[in-house]
């Protein structure tokens, strides 16, 4: 079940209903303006919560206007004005945690980011959701552990220079840690090394987000934000005598109320997921195809060429094999529509029409090569695929403004699933 903390921005207590910021200037556009509600909300991890990075009261928050330039900013929700006036078009909002988040923190932090149509003469309620975007790790001790040895040093690892060490220091019940694995994390290794009377044991464990039965937002394949981790200790004693460790993982959603084990103790200490029961998605069920996409992304002109275009990686897995995978562009950006016209039409696709097929389009991959982009398209049947619309940064990196790609993806037994990526390019 999801939790949400919500505070509408409000100032109906302290000015009358006629009364706005004096400090917002309202630009002047001939399509006319309309007004703008702001809530912000948080997709909570925990029933009870004692510390102000889950108050959103305090999140500053951030008005982009539609080409990308800023608005409009304030330091805490709790500062905005009932309503704000803005001139007609489309607006990305966002908010986050007070300060930014660093690679290792003591408590969560959280972004959100939500694009808001101003309609002329209306106003326009705009939430935006605001997810944890870092992982929470946890260990634990039984009592057999801490009798046994004298120090210990566990290791997290992502594949990267990014690491995170619980250790003896930090007691037997240590706080948990709350880590930011970037664009996430495929697998994670986990290293212990103990020393005990006789010697030094270690053990190194890999897990992957395989191994979750559940996943705070979405259905990545990556360890992301939100995602909580408990790690367990206990000593193990093999028939030759010698000690090792049993280590027992939950991957669960942070936002569930109950949490469920996942992975076995084994005895080499190795992990090995659960066996599960459950049936394959049938035909017609929601399940049928899995469409993970990436949080909006927002960069400045000049950038693209150089931003990780993982980012923009939407993941595609079907139970019965992709028949269809369309790509449709929008943009605010004139130039942008003009040149996606204009390029497509000499490959023969329509990104601004119809859309594109990627299923066995061997001509989408003479586009992105023409824009120095490798691509790889899957064929009928596939079961999985990765639609990298980071291919697109180095031609949005000169064309500010909001970029949107809608993809639908159909199933060979006619399931269908849709999604959008926003990209949105300042100045």
């Amino acid at each position: 079940m999801k939790l949400h903390n919500i505070f509408i921005a409000s100032a109906v207590a302290l000015l009358t209903a006629s009364c706005v910021n004096e400090d917002i200037t309202t630009a002047e556009s001939g399509d006319g303006n309309g007004a703008l509600r702001v809530s912000v909300e948080t997709m909570e991890p925990l029933k009870t919560r004692a510390d102000q990075s889950y108050e959103v009261t305090n999140f500053p928050v951030t008005i982009y206007n539609p080409d990308g330039s800023k608005y409009e900013s304030y330091e805490a929700v709790s500062q905005m004005p009932e309503a704000i006036q803005l001139p007609v078009g489309r607006y990305t909002l966002e908010a986050h945690t007070p300060g930014i988040m660093e690679r290792i923190m003591a408590t969560p932090y959280y972004k959100g980011t939500e694009v808001s149509e101003i309609v002329k003469d209306v106003t326009t309620q705009s939430t935006i959701t605001c997810k944890m975007a870092n992982t929470k790790v946890t260990v634990g001790y039984d009592q057999d552990f801490i009798d046994l040895f004298t120090s210990w040093t566990i290791t997290f690892d992502d594949g990267t220079s990014n690491a995170i060490t619980f250790s003896n220091e930090q007691g037997t019940t240590p706080a948990a840690l709350y880590w930011d694995l970037g664009n996430g994390a495929d697998k994670l290794t986990v290293n212990f090394r103990g020393v005990n009377k006789d010697g030094t044991v270690t053990a190194s464990n890999t897990i992957t987000k395989s191994q979750a039965t559940e996943s705070y937002d979405g259905e990545s394949s990556k360890f992301t934000g939100g995602d909580a981790i408990v790690i367990n200790f206990s000593p193990t004693e093999a028939t030759t005598g010698e000690i090792t460790i049993g280590i027992t993982v939950q991957v669960f959603d942070t936002a569930a109320e109950e949490v469920q084990a996942v992975v076995q103790i084994v005895d080499n200490g190795n992990l090995k997921p659960d066996d599960g029961s459950g049936d394959d998605p049938t035909p017609g069920d929601d399940n049928a195809i899995t469409l993970s996409l990436p949080a909006p992304i927002t960069f400045n002109m000049g950038e693209g060429s150089t931003l990780d275009k993982s980012l923009g990686d939407v993941n595609i897995a079907a139970t019965n094999g992709i028949k269809s995978l369309m790509v449709k562009a929008e943009s605010s950006s004139e130039d942008m529509v003009a040149s996606l016209e204009a390029v497509g039409a000499g490959y023969g696709l329509d990104f601004v029409g119809a859309g594109v097929e990627v299923v066995g389009n061997n001509d989408l991959v003479s586009f992105f090569a023409g824009l120095g982009q490798t691509l790889s398209v899957p064929a009928e049947g596939d079961t999985s695929y990765e639609f990298p619309i980071g291919n697109f940064f180095p031609l949005l990196d000169v064309m500010s403004g909001t970029h949107t790609f809608h993809l639908t993806a159909k199933d060979m037994n006619g399931n269908e699933k849709s999604g959008t990526v926003i990209v949105t390019v300042r100045e």
